[in-house]
Protein backbone atom coordinates (compact mmCIF):
# COMPACT_ATOMS: atom_id res chain seq x y z
CA UNK A 1 0.00 0.00 0.00
CA UNK A 2 0.98 3.65 -0.22
CA UNK A 3 0.29 6.71 1.80
CA UNK A 4 -2.34 9.33 1.09
CA UNK A 5 0.57 11.68 0.41
CA UNK A 6 4.09 10.67 -0.56
CA UNK A 7 7.38 12.04 0.66
CA UNK A 8 7.81 15.77 0.39
CA UNK A 9 10.79 15.68 -1.93
CA UNK A 10 11.03 17.66 -5.16
CA UNK A 11 9.86 16.55 -8.57
CA UNK A 12 6.48 16.03 -10.16
CA UNK A 13 3.47 14.89 -8.23
CA UNK A 14 1.83 11.71 -9.41
CA UNK A 15 -0.28 8.76 -8.38
CA UNK A 16 0.57 5.15 -7.80
CA UNK A 17 -1.60 2.08 -7.36
CA UNK A 18 1.30 0.10 -6.02
CA UNK A 19 3.46 0.49 -2.96
CA UNK A 20 5.87 3.21 -4.08
CA UNK A 21 7.35 5.39 -1.37
CA UNK A 22 8.77 8.32 -3.33
CA UNK A 23 12.11 7.86 -1.57
CA UNK A 24 15.01 5.51 -2.36
CA UNK A 25 15.87 3.35 0.68
CA UNK A 26 19.14 1.54 0.17
CA UNK A 27 18.08 -1.69 1.88
CA UNK A 28 15.25 -4.04 1.10
CA UNK A 29 14.27 -4.08 4.76
CA UNK A 30 14.02 -0.30 4.74
CA UNK A 31 11.72 -0.46 1.73
CA UNK A 32 9.44 -2.94 3.46
CA UNK A 33 9.33 -0.83 6.61
CA UNK A 34 8.54 2.30 4.58
CA UNK A 35 5.73 0.52 2.74
CA UNK A 36 4.26 -0.74 6.00
CA UNK A 37 4.41 2.74 7.52
CA UNK A 38 2.78 4.32 4.49
CA UNK A 39 0.03 1.72 4.36
CA UNK A 40 -1.03 2.67 7.88
CA UNK A 41 -1.91 6.15 6.59
CA UNK A 42 -4.49 4.91 4.11
CA UNK A 43 -8.12 5.58 4.91
CA UNK A 44 -9.60 2.05 4.77
CA UNK A 45 -12.85 3.11 3.10
CA UNK A 46 -10.86 4.59 0.18
CA UNK A 47 -7.93 2.17 0.07
CA UNK A 48 -9.20 0.75 -3.24
CA UNK A 49 -8.54 4.07 -5.01
CA UNK A 50 -5.26 5.00 -6.67
CA UNK A 51 -3.23 6.51 -3.87
CA UNK A 52 -1.48 9.85 -4.22
CA UNK A 53 2.30 9.67 -4.49
CA UNK A 54 4.89 12.29 -5.28
CA UNK A 55 7.71 11.92 -7.81
CA UNK A 56 5.93 9.20 -9.78
CA UNK A 57 5.86 11.28 -12.95
CA UNK A 58 9.65 11.78 -12.90
CA UNK A 59 10.64 8.24 -11.98
CA UNK A 60 13.28 6.60 -14.19
CA UNK A 61 10.82 3.80 -14.99
CA UNK A 62 8.33 6.30 -16.41
CA UNK A 63 10.89 8.21 -18.47
CA UNK A 64 12.50 5.03 -19.82
CA UNK A 65 9.33 3.63 -21.43
CA UNK A 66 9.62 5.34 -24.82
CA UNK A 67 7.22 8.10 -23.84
CA UNK A 68 6.73 10.88 -26.39
CA UNK A 69 7.99 14.30 -25.20
CA UNK A 70 4.55 15.86 -25.70
CA UNK A 71 3.02 13.17 -23.48
CA UNK A 72 5.71 13.68 -20.84
CA UNK A 73 5.01 17.41 -20.85
CA UNK A 74 1.24 16.93 -20.55
CA UNK A 75 1.70 14.35 -17.82
CA UNK A 76 3.91 16.61 -15.74
CA UNK A 77 1.49 19.51 -16.13
CA UNK A 78 -1.41 17.33 -14.97
CA UNK A 79 0.58 15.93 -12.08
CA UNK A 80 1.63 19.37 -10.88
CA UNK A 81 -1.89 20.78 -11.17
CA UNK A 82 -0.97 23.23 -13.92
CA UNK A 83 -3.75 21.73 -16.03
CA UNK A 84 -6.95 21.79 -14.02
CA UNK A 85 -10.45 21.26 -15.26
CA UNK A 86 -11.78 18.46 -17.41
CA UNK A 87 -11.72 20.44 -20.67
CA UNK A 88 -8.10 21.50 -20.26
CA UNK A 89 -6.99 17.97 -19.42
CA UNK A 90 -8.89 16.39 -22.33
CA UNK A 91 -7.54 18.92 -24.82
CA UNK A 92 -3.98 18.48 -23.54
CA UNK A 93 -4.29 14.70 -23.73
CA UNK A 94 -5.68 14.73 -27.27
CA UNK A 95 -3.05 17.21 -28.46
CA UNK A 96 -0.28 15.07 -26.98
CA UNK A 97 -1.67 11.89 -28.57
CA UNK A 98 -2.06 13.78 -31.84
CA UNK A 99 1.67 14.53 -31.71
CA UNK A 100 2.32 10.83 -31.03
CA UNK A 101 0.32 9.84 -34.10
CA UNK A 102 1.96 12.50 -36.26
CA UNK A 103 5.49 11.39 -35.34
CA UNK A 104 4.79 7.63 -35.39
CA UNK A 105 6.71 5.57 -37.93
CA UNK A 106 4.99 2.34 -38.78
CA UNK A 107 7.35 -0.63 -39.33
CA UNK A 108 7.37 -2.00 -42.85
CA UNK A 109 4.84 -4.73 -43.43
CA UNK A 110 2.83 -3.89 -40.31
CA UNK A 111 -0.73 -2.58 -40.03
CA UNK A 112 -0.71 1.08 -39.02
CA UNK A 113 -3.88 0.87 -36.92
CA UNK A 114 -2.61 -2.03 -34.83
CA UNK A 115 0.88 -0.65 -34.29
CA UNK A 116 -0.35 2.87 -33.53
CA UNK A 117 -2.94 1.60 -31.07
CA UNK A 118 -0.21 -0.17 -29.12
CA UNK A 119 1.90 2.99 -29.01
CA UNK A 120 -1.07 5.09 -27.88
CA UNK A 121 -1.89 2.63 -25.07
CA UNK A 122 1.64 3.09 -23.72
CA UNK A 123 1.27 6.89 -23.71
CA UNK A 124 -2.15 6.70 -22.01
CA UNK A 125 -0.71 4.46 -19.31
CA UNK A 126 1.92 7.09 -18.59
CA UNK A 127 -0.69 9.86 -18.34
CA UNK A 128 -2.68 7.68 -15.94
CA UNK A 129 0.42 7.17 -13.80
CA UNK A 130 0.84 10.94 -13.60
CA UNK A 131 -2.78 11.51 -12.66
CA UNK A 132 -5.78 9.15 -12.90
CA UNK A 133 -7.93 9.96 -15.91
CA UNK A 134 -11.39 11.40 -15.42
CA UNK A 135 -14.55 9.80 -16.79
CA UNK A 136 -14.63 12.25 -19.69
CA UNK A 137 -11.01 11.48 -20.53
CA UNK A 138 -11.87 7.79 -20.60
CA UNK A 139 -14.66 8.40 -23.11
CA UNK A 140 -12.35 10.55 -25.25
CA UNK A 141 -9.80 7.72 -25.24
CA UNK A 142 -12.48 5.25 -26.39
CA UNK A 143 -13.38 7.63 -29.21
CA UNK A 144 -9.75 7.94 -30.27
CA UNK A 145 -9.15 4.18 -30.21
CA UNK A 146 -12.24 3.67 -32.37
CA UNK A 147 -10.94 6.19 -34.89
CA UNK A 148 -7.54 4.49 -34.94
CA UNK A 149 -9.13 1.10 -35.56
CA UNK A 150 -11.12 2.57 -38.47
CA UNK A 151 -8.12 4.00 -40.32
CA UNK A 152 -8.25 2.83 -43.96
CA UNK A 153 -5.74 0.05 -44.51
CA UNK A 154 -5.34 0.85 -48.23
CA UNK A 155 -4.04 4.40 -47.63
CA UNK A 156 -0.35 5.23 -47.16
CA UNK A 157 0.57 5.70 -43.47
CA UNK A 158 1.15 9.45 -43.84
CA UNK A 159 -2.29 9.98 -45.40
CA UNK A 160 -3.98 7.87 -42.69
CA UNK A 161 -2.21 9.84 -39.96
CA UNK A 162 -3.36 13.11 -41.51
CA UNK A 163 -6.93 11.84 -41.40
CA UNK A 164 -6.58 10.93 -37.72
CA UNK A 165 -5.05 14.28 -36.82
CA UNK A 166 -7.85 16.07 -38.67
CA UNK A 167 -10.44 14.05 -36.74
CA UNK A 168 -8.82 15.04 -33.45
CA UNK A 169 -8.92 18.71 -34.49
CA UNK A 170 -12.59 18.36 -35.37
CA UNK A 171 -13.39 16.68 -32.05
CA UNK A 172 -11.74 19.46 -30.06
CA UNK A 173 -13.35 22.21 -32.14
CA UNK A 174 -16.89 20.82 -32.22
CA UNK A 175 -17.24 18.92 -28.94
CA UNK A 176 -15.36 21.34 -26.67
CA UNK A 177 -14.67 24.81 -28.07
CA UNK A 178 -17.82 25.36 -30.13
CA UNK A 179 -19.85 23.55 -27.48
CA UNK A 180 -18.62 25.96 -24.82
CA UNK A 181 -19.68 28.93 -26.95
CA UNK A 182 -23.14 27.48 -27.50
CA UNK A 183 -23.54 26.70 -23.79
CA UNK A 184 -22.41 30.18 -22.71
CA UNK A 185 -24.89 31.81 -25.09
CA UNK A 186 -27.76 29.57 -24.00
CA UNK A 187 -27.05 29.77 -20.28
CA UNK A 188 -26.47 33.54 -20.32
CA UNK A 189 -29.98 33.96 -21.72
CA UNK A 190 -31.30 32.40 -18.49
CA UNK A 191 -29.75 35.21 -16.42
CA UNK A 192 -32.34 37.93 -15.93
CA UNK A 193 -31.76 41.52 -14.77
CA UNK A 194 -31.27 41.85 -11.00
CA UNK A 195 -30.51 38.13 -10.67
CA UNK A 196 -28.11 36.98 -7.97
CA UNK A 197 -26.16 34.05 -9.44
CA UNK A 198 -24.22 31.71 -7.19
CA UNK A 199 -21.25 29.77 -8.56
CA UNK A 200 -18.94 27.30 -6.87
CA UNK A 201 -15.20 27.10 -7.47
CA UNK A 202 -14.11 27.82 -11.03
CA UNK A 203 -15.51 26.37 -14.22
CA UNK A 204 -14.39 27.63 -17.62
CA UNK A 205 -17.83 27.38 -19.21
CA UNK A 206 -19.56 28.96 -16.20
CA UNK A 207 -17.09 31.83 -16.26
CA UNK A 208 -17.66 32.28 -20.00
CA UNK A 209 -21.43 32.31 -19.38
CA UNK A 210 -21.19 35.08 -16.81
CA UNK A 211 -18.86 37.16 -18.97
CA UNK A 212 -21.16 36.71 -21.97
CA UNK A 213 -24.18 37.83 -19.91
CA UNK A 214 -22.29 40.92 -18.75
CA UNK A 215 -21.25 41.71 -22.32
CA UNK A 216 -24.91 41.63 -23.33
CA UNK A 217 -25.62 44.37 -20.80
CA UNK A 218 -27.50 42.25 -18.26
CA UNK A 219 -27.35 43.80 -14.80
CA UNK A 220 -26.78 41.03 -12.27
CA UNK A 221 -24.51 40.11 -9.38
CA UNK A 222 -22.52 36.99 -8.56
CA UNK A 223 -21.81 35.16 -5.34
CA UNK A 224 -18.62 33.10 -5.61
CA UNK A 225 -18.57 30.24 -3.12
CA UNK A 226 -15.15 28.67 -2.72
CA UNK A 227 -13.54 25.83 -0.86
CA UNK A 228 -10.11 24.46 -0.10
CA UNK A 229 -7.57 23.28 -0.58
CA UNK A 230 -7.17 24.86 -4.03
CA UNK A 231 -9.56 27.84 -3.71
CA UNK A 232 -10.06 27.99 -7.47
CA UNK A 233 -12.90 30.48 -7.09
CA UNK A 234 -10.45 33.28 -6.40
CA UNK A 235 -9.21 33.22 -10.00
CA UNK A 236 -12.81 33.42 -11.25
CA UNK A 237 -13.50 36.29 -8.85
CA UNK A 238 -10.61 38.30 -10.31
CA UNK A 239 -11.86 37.75 -13.87
CA UNK A 240 -15.45 38.70 -13.04
CA UNK A 241 -14.50 41.83 -11.13
CA UNK A 242 -12.22 42.90 -13.99
CA UNK A 243 -15.26 42.61 -16.29
CA UNK A 244 -17.23 45.00 -14.08
CA UNK A 245 -19.55 42.40 -12.51
CA UNK A 246 -20.63 42.99 -8.91
CA UNK A 247 -19.34 40.05 -6.89
CA UNK A 248 -19.17 38.80 -3.35
CA UNK A 249 -16.94 36.00 -2.11
CA UNK A 250 -17.35 33.55 0.73
CA UNK A 251 -16.27 30.07 1.66
CA UNK A 252 -18.36 26.94 1.63
CA UNK A 253 -19.20 27.04 5.32
CA UNK A 254 -21.11 30.32 4.73
CA UNK A 255 -23.37 28.71 2.13
CA UNK A 256 -26.50 28.60 4.31
CA UNK A 257 -26.08 32.31 5.06
CA UNK A 258 -25.77 33.40 1.41
CA UNK A 259 -28.27 31.04 -0.23
CA UNK A 260 -31.51 32.89 0.80
CA UNK A 261 -30.50 35.88 -1.36
CA UNK A 262 -29.63 33.77 -4.43
CA UNK A 263 -31.96 33.44 -7.42
CA UNK A 264 -29.98 30.93 -9.56
CA UNK A 265 -27.08 28.53 -9.17
CA UNK A 266 -24.68 27.78 -12.04
CA UNK A 267 -22.45 24.72 -11.70
CA UNK A 268 -19.76 23.18 -13.85
CA UNK A 269 -19.42 19.45 -14.41
CA UNK A 270 -16.73 16.84 -14.67
CA UNK A 271 -19.24 14.28 -15.97
CA UNK A 272 -22.95 13.62 -16.26
CA UNK A 273 -23.88 9.99 -15.68
CA UNK A 274 -26.57 8.01 -17.44
CA UNK A 275 -28.80 8.11 -14.34
CA UNK A 276 -28.72 11.94 -14.32
CA UNK A 277 -26.13 12.15 -11.55
CA UNK A 278 -23.59 14.97 -11.65
CA UNK A 279 -19.91 14.34 -10.95
CA UNK A 280 -18.03 17.51 -10.11
CA UNK A 281 -15.49 18.98 -7.67
CA UNK A 282 -15.94 18.09 -4.03
CA UNK A 283 -18.50 20.39 -2.41
CA UNK A 284 -20.81 20.65 -5.43
CA UNK A 285 -23.36 18.28 -3.92
CA UNK A 286 -23.57 20.44 -0.81
CA UNK A 287 -24.25 23.54 -2.93
CA UNK A 288 -26.95 21.78 -4.96
CA UNK A 289 -28.68 20.38 -1.87
CA UNK A 290 -28.67 23.76 -0.15
CA UNK A 291 -30.16 25.36 -3.27
CA UNK A 292 -32.84 22.65 -3.44
CA UNK A 293 -33.72 23.26 0.21
CA UNK A 294 -34.23 26.99 -0.51
CA UNK A 295 -36.12 26.44 -3.78
CA UNK A 296 -33.35 27.89 -5.96
CA UNK A 297 -32.94 26.60 -9.53
CA UNK A 298 -29.70 24.71 -10.19
CA UNK A 299 -28.38 24.87 -13.78
CA UNK A 300 -25.50 22.60 -14.79
CA UNK A 301 -23.34 23.72 -17.72
CA UNK A 302 -21.98 20.56 -19.33
CA UNK A 303 -20.77 19.61 -22.80
CA UNK A 304 -22.30 16.42 -24.18
CA UNK A 305 -18.92 14.73 -24.60
CA UNK A 306 -18.88 14.53 -20.79
CA UNK A 307 -22.03 12.39 -20.77
CA UNK A 308 -21.07 8.83 -19.88
CA UNK A 309 -22.91 5.52 -19.61
CA UNK A 310 -21.48 4.85 -16.18
CA UNK A 311 -23.70 4.81 -13.08
CA UNK A 312 -22.57 5.92 -9.61
CA UNK A 313 -24.62 6.04 -6.45
CA UNK A 314 -21.91 7.50 -4.22
CA UNK A 315 -18.44 9.05 -4.32
CA UNK A 316 -16.75 6.05 -2.72
CA UNK A 317 -16.54 3.50 -5.53
CA UNK A 318 -15.06 6.04 -7.94
CA UNK A 319 -13.08 9.11 -6.94
CA UNK A 320 -9.61 10.62 -7.03
CA UNK A 321 -7.33 11.28 -4.11
CA UNK A 322 -5.48 14.59 -4.07
CA UNK A 323 -2.37 15.59 -2.15
CA UNK A 324 -3.17 15.32 1.57
CA UNK A 325 -0.45 17.85 2.37
CA UNK A 326 -2.45 20.45 0.42
CA UNK A 327 -5.02 20.35 3.21
CA UNK A 328 -2.41 21.63 5.65
CA UNK A 329 -1.04 24.59 3.69
CA UNK A 330 -3.89 27.02 4.34
CA UNK A 331 -4.43 25.69 7.86
CA UNK A 332 -0.79 26.21 8.82
CA UNK A 333 -0.89 29.81 7.58
CA UNK A 334 -3.99 30.57 9.64
CA UNK A 335 -2.81 28.96 12.85
CA UNK A 336 0.35 31.04 13.08
CA UNK A 337 2.91 28.48 14.17
CA UNK A 338 0.76 25.46 14.96
CA UNK A 339 1.48 22.79 12.38
CA UNK A 340 0.39 19.29 11.45
CA UNK A 341 3.28 18.74 9.06
CA UNK A 342 4.28 15.72 11.14
CA UNK A 343 0.91 14.04 10.60
CA UNK A 344 2.58 10.93 9.20
CA UNK A 345 4.20 10.34 12.56
CA UNK A 346 0.90 10.67 14.44
CA UNK A 347 -0.54 7.15 14.59
CA UNK A 348 -4.17 8.21 15.06
CA UNK A 349 -4.26 10.92 12.38
CA UNK A 350 -5.05 10.35 8.68
CA UNK A 351 -5.74 12.92 5.98
CA UNK A 352 -8.14 12.46 3.09
CA UNK A 353 -8.34 14.86 0.14
CA UNK A 354 -11.18 13.78 -2.15
CA UNK A 355 -11.36 15.52 -5.52
CA UNK A 356 -14.96 14.77 -6.59
CA UNK A 357 -18.44 14.18 -5.25
CA UNK A 358 -21.71 13.09 -6.86
CA UNK A 359 -24.97 15.05 -6.89
CA UNK A 360 -28.21 13.06 -7.34
CA UNK A 361 -30.53 14.02 -10.15
CA UNK A 362 -33.30 15.28 -7.86
CA UNK A 363 -31.17 18.26 -6.80
CA UNK A 364 -30.60 19.45 -10.39
CA UNK A 365 -33.11 21.56 -12.28
CA UNK A 366 -31.76 21.64 -15.83
CA UNK A 367 -28.62 20.75 -17.78
CA UNK A 368 -27.41 23.32 -20.32
CA UNK A 369 -25.65 21.66 -23.25
CA UNK A 370 -24.74 22.58 -26.81
CA UNK A 371 -27.76 20.48 -27.84
CA UNK A 372 -30.10 22.65 -25.79
CA UNK A 373 -31.42 22.93 -22.26
CA UNK A 374 -32.56 19.50 -21.10
CA UNK A 375 -33.75 17.94 -17.82
CA UNK A 376 -31.36 15.47 -16.17
CA UNK A 377 -33.73 12.66 -17.12
CA UNK A 378 -32.86 13.25 -20.81
CA UNK A 379 -29.15 12.50 -20.37
CA UNK A 380 -29.61 8.85 -21.53
CA UNK A 381 -31.24 10.11 -24.74
CA UNK A 382 -28.19 12.24 -25.60
CA UNK A 383 -25.88 9.34 -24.80
CA UNK A 384 -27.85 6.97 -27.02
CA UNK A 385 -27.87 9.44 -29.93
CA UNK A 386 -24.13 10.06 -29.61
CA UNK A 387 -23.46 6.32 -29.57
CA UNK A 388 -25.57 5.74 -32.68
CA UNK A 389 -23.89 8.65 -34.45
CA UNK A 390 -20.43 7.32 -33.58
CA UNK A 391 -21.28 3.87 -34.95
CA UNK A 392 -22.50 5.37 -38.21
CA UNK A 393 -19.50 7.66 -38.63
CA UNK A 394 -16.94 6.34 -41.05
CA UNK A 395 -13.17 6.65 -40.88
Amino acid sequence: GVTGGGSGGGGGAGRSAGGGTGGKPSKAGGVDEAKAALATKQVPLFSHLVQYEREAALSPAAIGRDIHPAVQCAGLQMAEGLLSGTNARVVAMLRALQAVARDFRCPAGKALSRELEGRIKLQIAHLHDCRPKSLAMGDAIKWLKLRVSQLPAHLPPDAAKRILCSQIDTYIDERIELADRAISESASAKIAPSDVVLVYGRSHVVEATLLHAAARGTNFSVVVIDGGPRFEGRAMLVRLVAAGIRCSYSLLHALSYTMPSVSKVLLGASSMLVNGTLVSRAGTALVAMAAHEHGVAVLVCCETYKFTERVLLDAICYNELGDPDALLQAADADQGGASLSDWRERPRLKLLNLMYDVTPMKYLTMVVTEAGVIPPTSVPVIIREDRDRAQLAGP
